[in-house]
């Protein structure tokens, strides 16, 4: 009985100091451990988004390493079709001044038969005539005469 009378008879202060400080203290450590799972949490979402964008960016690497193999493809056959254009333009330009050879020297020729008697002129008129015609038509630069 002396004891319970102790009991009751001390001041309850400290024990409710203490009951309150354990309810501080776990309150305390549930917030720390709400903010640690929060704080995993944004952890793990940033990681996966790290790994979709590291992934997104190896596809982009790939997809521009394709493109640069396809891109000097391209190239090489372009420089293909320049050398094959260059060869087909040199070997029109040696036609023409083949044409132009055998123009002079058909010229030359109607020139030389005009020249000796007994010659049908009005045939030789006509030749002459249709040459001059053609040439009005060509450009100046290829041969032809102002009109």
């Amino acid at each position: 009985k002396n004891e319970l009378a102790q009991h009751l008879g001390e001041d309850p202060l400290p024990l409710r100091r203490a009951k309150i400080t354990a309810e501080a203290a776990v309150k305390k450590a549930e917030k720390a451990t709400a903010a640690a799972s929060k704080a995993r949490a944004q952890a793990a979402d940033d990681a996966a988004k790290a790994t979709e964008s590291r992934a997104a960016a190896e596809a982009s690497a790939r997809q521009a390493e394709q493109d640069r193999i396809a891109a000097e493809a391209s190239a090489r056959q372009a420089e293909a079709a320049a050398e094959a254009a260059e060869a087909r333009k040199q070997e029109a330009e040696a036609a023409v001044e083949e044409a132009r050879a055998k123009v002079a020297e058909a010229e030359a020729y109607l020139e030389e038969v005009k020249a000796k008697p007994g010659q049908a002129q009005g045939a030789l008129w006509y030749m002459s005539r249709e040459l001059t015609e053609k040439k009005k038509y060509m450009p100046t630069a290829k041969g032809g005469i102002a009109r």
